[in-house]
């Protein structure tokens, strides 16, 4: 069973001999080192400064490991930890009362000095000094582990521990016994290790609280205490609400502050690759992955915590979308998401810009420079190169906007689309959706079609199954999907067609070409997507190979139809049929001729057996027919068809019209003059006028049929049609 991606945690590490991936075992070793071999008379404070994140509590951990060592190998020179959380108890009074709690549990000398300071405390409950006397309880908890005191200062917790703590300072007697107290824990031989993390956690008044507590008791003799914290957070804390400024109150906290080291970045992203490299295992080692790394992951990944925020991410993320997305996209996306908000936010909001939709189809260049200026506004300065380079990689068909004219992607449409990035409205709606787009074909689909190229009838079933749906958007599945097999053999990098696909095409073809819909402006129609389609097959072949992979299509294909059509186009190619906009040709005239030879026995055999009327179109057939046979039998046909049938006329009409797109209801006219071999003006107007009298045309078909009529009447007196 494949092994499923973990969740990571932020859990600190324990075992500086197995856990240490950041190389901080040393640096916590010569702290350990320092706290064994350091006297404090007085009491010491240390400081480790370090950032969310960064590793400081791990690095406690192993500070801890090896006092433990240290306190295994030295039996009589023990020293005893104290841990406490302050991030754990709410409110300035508890925060207090539980650090004294906890030091009651472990401190304490044991002899009449203890007793004499609980005798003289009791004779104060009976005067007017509770408060001094709970103020003596406190400080006695900080000594007396057998929880004596604990009855004796029961009410500290009830009580401003601040107030009490002042007034046990400014009593004479009660300083007395603090002194005594100190006098005890320095005659005891004992040391104490008071560990406090995550200071930066607290709330400010709980920060103060703290510091102020450490700075009180902070001379307790062989007491060390080691403090976490980001300076930054804790400075600030220390300022609010102060005329002194914080790092100098502070100083008088700490004696020494050390500064966590900081991770290396080839440590970092070691451990980032461990965490992700499912997801990283099998993408390519590109240029543009040199940039996402170089311009990204360096910029985003600066402690353990950020490799534990963004590994979850892709973790929760591919599951759903895995196969449908580019994963280093996935990846840079999800980076942005956490550590570039604002590039995030705004590459949600501008879908339109991003693919020439929506009001930015016929934009000018003003415009859409005018919305990139307003997302780099929004960026900050020391980043935007960084960003706006990531943004360029990510969607290069923008780059111009987000760089400038110097922008640089070596990536195609194709290529993106092809790879189903970030870049292409499939990748960015499966990225948004977290699931593949509804209104794209799944990339899962595309990657099973191109794994049988060479099975005509897998790659016809499948086909078909987008033939008549449409997405949400009311676009045709069907042009979709050929646009999505048009980009794989598209240049660069396409991919080698096989003869099972080009079969299921020409199976499918006159369908495809039959489906009466309108595209969207500045969209292919399917019937194009279809034809460029076939011609990148062929183009990927080459002439020679190309011919006989055709000549076998056109073998195992029924469609007359489809098959005049591959023959007109490929005769456009070689100039034997007018072309407005010629092409290089994809095969040899000899393989031509070949296939016009298989193409006119069809044609001569469909028309006499009544079949050849079937056909959706007349048009390419037709041409072919009159260029392999002479136009005589083919202008008797059409005549003869467009005089007995309305329908007949109608189909034969649809070569000679043009219409509207865009409009509520279509409006034809007529193009130039029809060819005069195939077509008899005086026959197409009494055919047609005879026809317009039917009850039974749809609306559709009277249209284009009363076209015909006034155009050729047009013609007929001199002038353009649709005039």
């Amino acid at each position: 069973m494949e092994e499923r991606p973990v969740l990571g945690d932020d859990l600190p590490k324990q075992d500086p001999w197995v856990h240490d991936r950041l190389n901080y075992s040393p640096f916590a070793s010569r702290i350990a080192k320092i706290i064994t071999s350091l006297a404090a008379p007085n009491g010491y404070v240390i400081g480790i400064h370090g950032q969310w994140g960064t590793g400081k509590s791990t690095v406690i951990n192993f500070i801890l490991a090896y006092l433990n060592k240290h306190n295994a190998e030295h039996e009589d020179d023990q020293v005893i930890h104290i841990d406490f959380r302050p991030w754990i108890v709410s409110g300035h009074q508890d925060l207090i009362t539980a650090f004294f709690k906890i030091l009651s549990e472990r401190l304490g000398p044991r002899d009449n000095k203890w007793i004499r300071l609980r005798r003289w405390a009791s004779r104060l409950i009976h005067g007017s000094t509770d408060n001094l006397v709970d103020a003596a309880a406190t400080v006695a908890l900080t000594i007396d582990p057998t929880g004596t005191a604990s009855r004796f200062g029961a009410s500290v917790t009830k009580k401003s521990v601040n107030a009490l703590l002042d007034r046990f300072l400014e009593d004479p007697s009660l300083q007395t016994a603090y002194e005594n107290l100190k006098v005890q824990l320095g005659r005891s031989g004992k040391r104490f290790f008071v560990t406090i993390d995550d200071i930066d956690r607290l709330e400010d008044d709980d920060v103060r609280a703290i510091m102020q507590m450490v700075k009180s008791i902070g001379q307790l003799p062989n007491v060390i205490y080691l403090l976490s914290y980001d300076r930054d957070i804790v400075w600030s804390a220390l300022d609010k609400n102060a005329a002194r400024i914080g790092p100098r109150f502070a100083e008088k906290i700490v004696q020494q502050e050390v500064e966590l080291p900081r991770p290396e970045r080839n440590s970092l992203l070691s451990m980032l690759d461990g965490e992700i490299s499912f997801l990283t295992a099998d993408t390519p080692n590109n240029i543009r992955w040199h940039y996402i790394v170089r311009d990204g992951i360096n910029r985003w990944i600066k402690s353990p915590r950020d490799i534990v925020r963004v590994s979850n991410a892709v973790k929760f993320s591919w599951p759903a979308m895995e196969g449908e997305i580019d994963a280093q996209d996935l990846l840079a996306m999800e980076c942005i998401r956490l550590f570039d908000q604002d590039a995030f936010s705004w590459i949600r909001d501008n879908r339109d810009f991003l693919f020439g939709d929506g009001r930015f189809v016929m934009s000018s260049d003003e415009m859409k420079i005018d919305v990139a200026n307003g997302l780099k506004a929004r960026i900050p300065d020391h980043c935007r190169p960084q960003v706006m380079r990531i943004l360029t990689i990510l969607f290069p068909q923008a780059g111009k906007w987000f760089e400038g004219k110097l922008h640089y992607s070596e990536e195609s449409f194709n290529e993106v689309t092809r790879r189903r990035g970030i870049g292409s409205e499939a990748g960015y709606d499966t990225y948004f959706g977290l699931h593949p787009s509804f209104d794209a074909i799944s990339k899962a689909v595309i990657t099973e079609l191109m794994s049988k190229l060479d099975r005509a009838d897998e790659c016809e079933r499948i086909i078909r199954t987008y033939l008549i749906r449409t997405n949400r958007r009311g676009e045709l599945m069907i042009a979709k999907l050929l646009d999505e097999l048009r980009v794989q053999f598209g240049y660069p990098h396409a991919a080698m067609p096989q003869q099972g696909l080009l079969v299921a095409l020409f199976r499918v073809g006159e369908e495809i070409i039959s489906i009466d819909r309108d595209p969207r402006v500045f969209e292919l129609s399917v019937q194009a997507q279809l034809m460029f389609l076939i011609r990148n097959m062929l183009e990927q072949w080459g002439k020679d190979k190309a011919g006989k992979h055709l000549i076998e299509a056109f073998v195992r294909t029924d469609s007359v139809m489809f098959l005049a059509e591959q023959f007109v186009d490929r005769g456009r190619e070689l100039g034997v049929f007018k072309s407005e906009s010629p092409e290089a040709p994809t095969i040899n005239s000899d393989t031509f001729v070949e296939l016009g030879n298989m193409l006119a026995g069809r044609i001569e055999l469909q028309a006499v057996e009544g079949s050849l009327a079937d056909a959706a179109y007349y048009y390419s057939i037709v041409r072919a027919w009159a260029y392999l046979a002479g136009s005589d039998r083919p202008r008797q046909w059409l005549a003869q068809g467009m005089f007995e049938s309305a329908d007949f006329l109608a189909k034969a009409a649809r070569g000679l019209v043009s219409y509207s797109v865009g409009t509520p209801v279509r409006y034809y006219t007529m193009r130039a003059n029809p060819d005069m071999d195939l077509f008899d003006l005086d026959m197409l107007i009494g055919s047609g006028q005879k026809h317009l009298t039917e009850a039974r045309l749809t609306d559709d078909q009277r249209s284009i049929i009363t076209a015909v009529v006034q155009g050729c009447e047009e013609l007929k007196k001199g002038k353009s049609p649709g005039v």
